[in-house]
């Protein structure tokens, strides 16, 4: 629902990110990774189709992120997710991704060091609420423990050489990340991989998706009577995608009053009532506007309902 904040590309704060980034994994191990990575791929035959290695995949952008899983998802009919145990007769994860796992391990290796990444470095990305859904915050408490989960874009369960890829994770809420998204993915293809994944510098939710309070067919326009609105959803350039995906309709409905009570503001403090009151008390009429509706509070602090607030006052 809106974009990481990263340096911009190509900036030395951008490299210096990056660089710290790669040294999560020590030189040693990932020398070893690098062998293992190497070792599987020529093993598979599959040095010209994935040519990147360990560090390059590590920071690989958004782009990259997307034709990367492009590649390795067109090995599906080969290398299935699940394959029949010969023994047992049930089916499991197929050996070959098993391997992949174990070189890419994100889960009880370098989950908490890829989490720490994003607390140390939270104030500079502005990572404060879910970058999904914008409904709950992502915060730390007692300096060290999180309130948040570290999702993978493209899920490490269907590309395991993704597991540890900078710009393919994204923090968020547990709503969204562990009971809507799970393993699933957004979008079919890789245009829609690059454009939904919030890590990359084009990201464009805000843009394509404006935020309405619409009257309910034989209603009358009464803002006293919640029951007479709807929240919805206006969207462009497939963006309708990522709304359905995170059911972000639905879930903004039970938030409705707080559209309302906005409306109501502005029905009540229309520009005319702003500069009579900033005449009275001799300040502008744009120090009128924020201490009312705190739109750049909003925009600086990256509250949740950002977008709500902000739509609403359009």
């Amino acid at each position: 629902m809106k974009r990481i904040e990263y340096p911009d590309r190509g900036t030395t704060e951008f490299v210096n990110l990056t660089s710290e980034y790669k040294n999560l994994i020590p030189a040693a191990e990932l020398s070893s990774m690098e062998a293992r990575w190497l070792s599987w791929k020529q093993r598979e035959g599959l040095t010209i189709l994935l040519p990147e290695t360990v560090e390059e995949l590590l920071v690989a952008d958004v782009d990259i992120v997307a034709d990367v899983y492009e590649r390795f998802k067109s090995l599906r009919r080969r290398m299935p997710l699940k394959k029949k145990n010969s023994t047992t007769g049930e089916k499991e994860r197929n050996p070959k991704l098993k391997e992949l796992d174990k070189i890419f391990k994100y889960k009880n290796k370098y989950d908490d060091k890829i989490a720490d990444f994003f607390v140390k470095h939270a104030a500079e990305l502005h990572v404060s609420s879910c970058y999904y859904c914008e409904t709950a915050y992502i915060n730390v408490y007692n300096t060290k423990k999180r309130q948040f989960d570290v999702d993978h874009f493209i899920p490490k369960e269907k590309c395991p050489i993704l597991g540890l890829s900078l710009f393919n994770f994204v923090p968020s809420c547990q709503v969204c990340n562990s009971r809507i998204k799970l393993s699933k993915i957004l979008g079919k293809d890789k245009a829609d991989y690059e454009a939904f994944n919030p890590a990359g510098e084009h990201y464009s939710f805000d843009s394509n998706v404006r935020i309405h309070l619409r009257k309910k067919p034989g209603y009358k326009h009464d803002l006293s009577n919640p029951d007479a609105y709807y929240i919805y959803f206006r969207c462009k350039n497939g963006f309708r995608k990522d709304v359905r995906f995170f059911h972000l309709q639905e879930r903004y409905e039970f938030h409705k009053l707080a559209a309302i009570r906005i409306k109501k503001l502005r029905q009540q403090y229309p520009l005319s009532a702003r500069r009579k009151i900033a005449r009275i008390l001799g300040v502008s009429e744009s120090v009128v506007k924020e201490d009312l509706f705190h739109e750049q509070f909003m925009k600086d602090n990256n509250r949740c309902f950002t977008k709500l607030t902000l739509d609403m006052l359009k």
